[in-house]
């Protein structure tokens, strides 16, 4: 009697302790496209002074006007290379997680391509141990 329950409860244990649940499956969810990229302003002639000596340059209303325009330009120039920055490096962030989710899908296949030519051997083992038994049990009832 000790012995079943010996053996009953290491099959039990045996058991429990191989189940397992299933890997999941990766998922590299793809990025939406980039909000779109800020296009630079073009930048207007620097105007010509009226008159200039070595401490100061003088220009006309217009070449003020100018000067006002590529300051603006500037300003808002920097503004966009510093967006385009950022969204660069977002999407750099965004390539390299997806890089990293194809390399462990590439893992993930492999595991599972193992594991399906396990189970396709043992249940070409099976087979034969129930046809086994089955001719086995024909040649009893033969003899």
């Amino acid at each position: 009697m000790k012995a079943r329950q010996i053996y009953w409860i290491l099959g039990a244990s045996l058991l429990t302790a191989c189940s397992s649940a299933p890997a999941e499956r990766p998922d590299c969810d793809v990025p939406a496209p980039m909000a779109e990229v800020g296009l630079p302003l073009s930048v207007p002639e620097m105007p010509s002074p009226v008159s200039s000596t070595e401490e100061a340059t003088v220009f006309d209303h217009e070449g003020i006007v100018a000067l006002t325009q590529v300051r603006i330009a500037a300003v808002t120039n920097e503004k966009v290379a510093r967006d385009n920055a950022l969204a660069i490096e977002a999407r750099n962030g965004e390539v390299n997680d997806l890089i990293e989710c194809s390399r462990y899908m590439g893992v993930w296949i492999d595991v599972h391509a193992e594991d399906l030519n396990d189970e396709k051997r043992d249940h070409f083992i099976d087979n034969l141990w129930h046809r086994g038994v089955i001719v086995l049990g024909l040649i009893a009832v033969a003899l």
